[in-house]
C-alpha cells in the first residue's frame, strides 16, 4: 500500500495545532486534532501521535500492526493516558485534549478506530463511505432527530466535542471494521477539511488521483484553503493494494 499525508496551519489560526503520521510498512496511519481555544492543544495532538505510532513500530519490526495483534482502540488508550500524565506533570497544560482517528490495514482488512470529530472515509467504486461518526455536540442531536443535516452542518454545537483524548482518564474509542480491494482508498482528515468541503469535492479529488495519493492531499489541502481555510488542516490518504 501506499500512504501521504499534508498538514496546514490554515488562513487564519496562528498555529498549526493538527498532526499526523503514517507507516507504510507497518499499515497504520493517524490523524489528530488539538482542541482549538484549550492549552497546549499542538502538545495533546503530537503526543496522541507520537504515543500511538511509537507503539506500531516498535510492536509491528518483522509484520503489518493489525497482523501481529495490534489494537487501534487500544492504542487511543494509550494516547488518552499519555496526554493525561503530560497535563498532571504540565500544570500550565491542564485540560488539554485532542482528537484521534487511527487506521490499520493488512490484507484486506481495515479496522479503524477513532474519539471526536476527525473522520475516516472510504473511497471503493467511485462512491465515498464516512467510516466515522462524529462525537459531536451536532451530531448527538442529529442521532436524536432534534435538528436536521443542514443544521448539524452549521450549528456551533458541531465544534463542541462530547469526546476526546486527555479530558478523563478513561475514554470510549469507536471501532469499524471493513474490507478494501486493492485501489481502495481511505482518507484521515481533521475538521478543517470537512468544515470547507462538502463530500462531492473530497470524492473528486481522491477519485482524480486515485494512483497518487501525494498529489491527492495537496488537491485536498489546496481546495479547503481556497473554500476559507479557517482552520488547520490536515490529511493522510491511503491507497489499498
Amino acid at each position: 500500500m501506499r500512504m501521504a499525508g499534508l498538514s496546514d496551519v490554515g488562513r487564519v489560526r496562528a498555529r498549526n495545532e493538527d498532526a499526523a503520521d503514517w507507516d507504510e510498512r507497518a499499515g497504520v496511519a493517524m490523524v489528530a486534532d488539538g482542541m482549538g481555544g484549550h492549552p497546549a492543544g499542538d502538545v495533546a495532538s503530537n503526543l496522541a501521535v507520537r504515543t500511538v505510532m511509537d507503539a506500531v513500530r516498535g510492536a509491528s519490526a518483522m509484520d503489518h500492526w493489525l497482523a501481529s495483534g495490534g489494537d487501534p482502540s487500544a492504542a487511543l488508550e494509550a494516547a488518552n493516558a499519555a496526554v493525561l500524565e503530560d497535563a498532571r506533570r504540565h500544570p500550565e497544560r491542564h485540560g488539554m485534549g485532542t482528537t484521534g482517528v487511527v487506521a490499520a490495514l493488512h490484507d484486506g482488512r481495515c479496522r479503524i478506530a477513532h474519539v471526536g470529530d476527525s473522520r475516516a472515509y472510504q473511497l471503493k467504486d467511485g462512491m465515498l463511505k464516512q467510516l466515522t461518526r462524529d462525537h459531536t455536540a451536532a451530531q448527538q442531536a442529529l442521532d436524536q432527530q432534534l435538528i436536521t443535516p443542514e443544521q448539524a452542518r452549521h450549528t456551533p454545537e458541531r465544534h463542541q466535542l462530547t469526546r476526546a483524548l486527555g479530558l478523563d482518564p478513561t475514554v470510549q474509542a469507536d471501532i469499524h471494521d471493513t474490507t478494501y480491494e486493492r485501489g481502495d482508498l481511505f482518507l484521515l482528515c481533521s475538521d478543517g477539511l470537512t468544515e470547507m468541503l462538502d463530500d462531492d469535492p473530497i470524492r473528486d479529488a481522491l477519485a482524480e488521483n486515485s494512483r497518487d495519493p501525494d498529489a491527492a492531499c495537496r488537491l485536498l489541502v489546496r481546495l479547503a484553503l481556497d473554500h476559507g481555510g479557517v482552520d488547520n488542516v490536515t490529511v493522510v490518504v491511503v491507497v489499498a493494494s
